[in-house]
């Protein structure tokens, strides 16, 4: 049993919620066009690998995790009610919805349905919650392999197609030739999100569901033990979860190089070879995020760049505020009403940007904290879910 005075705050958490909060960037910000193999240039091919590699899917899962933690230790908490669960879900519901008309990839609506099944699934003894997650895990590689192709048309055959539809998104897209109007209306078909949509990909909502129940049960069984392990064996065990995980992931782009698997897109292996590839994507998705979560654990209790953990610290604190202003930054950026730079920046230069937005986030955020007790959205989050004005000083 975890037992955390109400309104103590677990450092770790905030880092590795700040933590994630970058490596959601670094993925989101692919959305408007560097993710097209028309970029060719080595350095761009280098960066793109190094993001499906390192973040693609391990830090949804994350933050996911770290969702389930938190629901855990929020139901312990003495003014925890089911009623007061579910207004929080609602308000993140609408937070979401919001979201969703400016950015398709918002994760917001996809956390307040999941939640409410959490909130029903929490209360499964360990072992049903086990079994509960395998088979929620399982739907990804067993539902692409039953139903076969996702229809998607992705990848171009070729880097002439690649960059040809580069081209027509950058003439006609909504997104970078719509007004204000335009882009809300071209995201309204996706809200709300259905999180059984799209079960067949490694980003599916029941993967998301399942690392809820992953946080549920390491807070339950594995939190006492890891404060107990001693830092020679965390190293140990991050090494592992790194090596293993980065060797399914060489297997994984060997697949695709050799066997015309893709895990996101049409793949032309034989079903057997998806299923396997997907199976050793799913797998290195787990190791790796394993070994994001051990190596946060490692540098929270080291003392290695303090000023930086603290700073990544205060993001994390503030991760809802600092996630939805990401998406009006780079919306105003990529955008065509902002500067419509939407399908014109490859893998390179999207990454250098993201960095720089998370820099000045760590300066931003870590100011706010400094006078603060609440970021913005959490204040107004917390307010609404509690029916009162919350001191945000």
């Amino acid at each position: 049993m975890v037992v955390t005075p109400a309104n103590e705050r677990i450092p770790f958490f905030d880092v590795l919620r700040g933590v994630a909060l970058f490596g959601i960037l670094i993925v989101n910000v692919f959305s408007f066009g560097a993710d097209a193999t028309a970029w060719t240039d080595p350095l761009d091919r280098t960066v793109w690998t190094l993001k499906h590699t390192l973040f693609e899917s391990k830090f949804w899962a994350l933050y996911s995790l770290l969702f389930g933690m938190g629901f855990y230790l929020q139901s312990l908490s003495p003014g925890y009610t089911v009623g007061r669960a579910v207004r929080r879900l609602l308000v993140l519901m609408a937070l979401g919805c919001l979201h969703g008309l400016l950015f398709e990839g918002d994760i917001l609506m996809l956390y307040a349905e999941l939640g409410l099944l959490l909130l029903v699934l929490n209360r499964l003894p360990n072992h049903w919650l086990v079994c509960v997650g395998v088979v929620l895990s399982l739907s990804f590689p067993l539902g692409h392999l039953l139903a076969d192709d996702r229809g998607d048309e992705w990848p171009p055959e070729d880097r002439d197609e690649a960059s040809e539809w580069l081209e027509d998104d950058l003439a006609h897209s909504p997104l970078s030739i719509g007004d204000f109007a335009d882009v809300l209306d071209y995201h309204r078909e996706n809200i709300p999100e259905l999180f059984w949509a799209d079960w067949q990909y490694p980003d599916s909502g029941l993967l998301v569901l399942t690392f809820f129940l992953c946080g549920v049960y390491f807070m339950r069984v594995g939190w006492s033990r890891l404060q107990r392990l001693s830092m020679s064996s965390c190293f140990r065990m991050a090494a592992g979860c790194w090596l293993a995980g980065l060797v399914l992931m060489g297997g994984e782009r060997y697949l695709a190089a050799t066997m015309g698997y893709q895990v996101f897109g049409k793949s032309t292996a034989s079903a057997l070879w998806v299923l396997f590839g997907d199976m050793v994507y799913l797998g290195a998705t787990l190791l790796l995020t394993g070994a994001w979560f051990v190596s946060v654990w490692c540098w929270t209790r080291s003392d290695r760049f303090i000023a930086l953990r603290t700073r990544v610290a205060s993001a994390g604190r503030v991760s809802l505020s600092a996630y939805l202003s990401q998406t009006l930054i780079f919306t105003t950026v990529f955008y065509g009403y902002g500067l419509g730079k939407a399908f014109q920046w490859g893998p390179f230069a999207v990454c250098c940007f993201a960095v720089m937005v998370y820099l000045a986030q760590l300066v931003i955020c870590h100011w706010w904290c400094q006078r603060f007790r609440l970021g913005p959205m959490e204040w107004l989050w917390r307010s609404i879910t509690n029916l009162r004005w919350e001191s945000i000083r």
